[in-house]
């Protein structure tokens, strides 16, 4: 008979003030200079060993995914009351394709991670939240009958793009992308 796994014990309050300061300096690194930065380099600026950032994340792709987590972590955190279906329905994507020109570093990264299957802790939770939106914004007749989450997802992703590819007009040209992706869903 399988016993059920203890829960895991929380961490020590030293090894959690290291797991904060890694995070950090993390989001940090990868706003101001993307994700190709090593995860020595990411030990020696937060003033820990490597070895510290490893026992906390033994991938660079899994530190990159606990820093996205944590900056997507509010998104539809906060009910839509007081807001029209259509509004409820853009007003995360807009936060969402926002933070991604005020941290250019980690737009890409904020794309992939939500389109990726394989991170399910880090995109089911934003798409529980997007996918009643789209159904209210349908049911309103405010959103066309054909858009699904993975459509949102798209936009973020081409978000990246403009983003990467706009040197000194990023906010702009993201905002003038974004205005006309979201007029293409409209019924």
């Amino acid at each position: 008979m399988d016993q059920p796994k203890p829960p895991p014990r929380p961490l020590r309050a030293d090894a959690e003030r290291n797991r904060k300061l890694i995070l950090e300096t993390a989001y940090e690194a990868f706003a101001d200079e993307g994700v190709d930065i090593s995860l020595a380099e990411i030990a020696r600026r937060a003033g820990v060993g490597f070895a510290t950032v490893q026992r906390r994340f033994p991938t660079k792709d899994a530190l990159v995914t606990e820093v996205v987590r944590g900056q997507l972590a509010h998104i539809g955190q906060d009910p839509a009351q007081g807001l029209d279906a259509w509004q409820a329905f853009t007003a995360p994507i807009l936060e969402c394709c926002e933070h991604q020109v005020k941290e250019p570093g980690l737009a890409g990264s904020i794309a992939q991670i939500l389109s990726s299957a394989s991170e399910p802790s880090v995109r089911e939770p934003i798409l529980d939240a997007l996918v009643p939106l789209v159904t209210r914004a349908q049911a309103d007749g405010a959103l066309r009958d054909d858009v699904c989450v993975d459509d949102v997802l798209l936009i973020l992703k081409a978000n990246a793009g403009v983003i990467a590819n706009s040197p000194g007009k990023e906010a702009e040209a993201s905002r003038r992308f974004v205005a006309l992706a979201l007029r293409s869903l409209r019924p």
